[in-house]
């Protein structure tokens, strides 16, 4: 209806939607029973900053949807968009939309550089170095004649008198790693994200350290829930987990209901400085922190102000 060719009609579906409170339509959103282009018309219609982090998180976005909100959102949609490195790296038209955002963060242009040069630049300027030394190295050493090759040690003359200076091996050998991690990562990132439900929540199980912190971000919760019960986490994982912004509600609550990783004060201070942890969560955990600690979550504009006043009151009862 708020396509229709009738003018009066369209403006009454418009009306229609614009009475929905927006945390029905979240909600609505978040039931995973919304067709695509159900979605895509929510996100052109919509203003609402919570509608527009779940039509984000949802998997049943289009790429074209994604790219009409990369352009245009701010705040916590965007946030969410960025965080979610395996659509960008799968489509990387998306990182060019955000770019084109005029309302994009200095954060969020410095994560999306660094994504880009980690995954994009560097790889290509490693194929085309691999080239030019593919091509330098294309000797017809098989075909030369014995005494054109010379005594090793004429060779070995040669190589000592030469003027051209010979790479540091360390440092070749450390661009090389690099570039193998990077291409490593971005490896895992693609296969993941041709992974069905079960094979992810299986991996989840059983798979390595940068597999799990990729699936624990995965929108289908249950993947992440699957990644909290693997046997090989460590409470340093959890840590990293416990700062995540782009992780289900879900995954900060299971976390508080381990009393072994919630010993760690590290794991207590990432999830208090976590804006994405519901209140219900920060709040009672603000009595756990130090007085440095407390002093830090007072002054951080990123977390809601309730949180911040309640920092500054028990701020003040333990300086007395």
């Amino acid at each position: 209806m708020l396509r229709d060719t009738d003018p009066e009609l369209a403006e009454t579906a418009h009306g229609t939607l614009r009475s929905v409170a927006p945390d029905r339509l979240a909600s609505f959103v978040r039931s995973g029973g919304v067709a695509e282009d159900e979605l895509d018309l929510i996100a052109r219609e919509s203003e609402d900053p919570f509608v527009l982090e779940e039509i984000v998180r949802s998997r049943a976005a289009r790429d074209e949807t994604l790219l009409f909100l990369a352009r245009n959102v701010s705040g916590r949609p965007q946030d969410a968009l960025i965080a979610n490195q395996a659509r960008l790296l799968a489509q990387p038209a998306l990182v060019g939309a955000l770019f084109e955002n005029p309302n994009l963060t200095v954060e969020g242009r410095r994560l999306l550089s660094e994504l880009t040069e980690e995954f994009f630049e560097k790889e290509a300027r490693r194929r085309v170095e691999l080239a030019r030394r593919a091509a330098e190295t294309e000797v017809p050493v098989a075909e030369a004649a014995p005494e054109d090759l010379g005594s090793l040690e004429d060779l070995e003359g040669e190589d000592l008198d030469s003027g051209e200076e010979e790479p540091d091996a360390f440092d070749t050998a450390a661009e090389t790693d690099e570039a193998a991690d990077s291409l490593f990562i971005g490896a895992i990132y693609r296969r993941i994200g041709m992974m069905t439900i079960s094979e992810k929540i299986k991996l989840a199980y059983v798979g390595s350290k940068e597999e799990r912190r990729i699936l624990v971000g995965d929108t289908n919760k249950l993947i992440g829930i699957a990644v909290l019960k693997s046997r090989a986490l460590s409470v340093n994982e959890v840590e990293t987990f416990a700062a995540m912004r782009n992780v289900d509600e879900e995954i900060f609550r299971r976390i508080v209901l381990n009393r072994e990783w919630m010993r760690k004060p590290a794991v207590v201070v990432a999830l208090v400085r976590n804006p994405r942890v519901p209140r219900d969560i920060t709040l009672p955990l603000l009595k756990r922190l130090p007085v440095r600690e407390l002093r830090a979550v007072s002054r951080d504009r990123n977390l809601a102000p309730v949180l911040r006043t309640s920092a500054r009151r028990l701020l003040m009862v333990k300086r007395r």
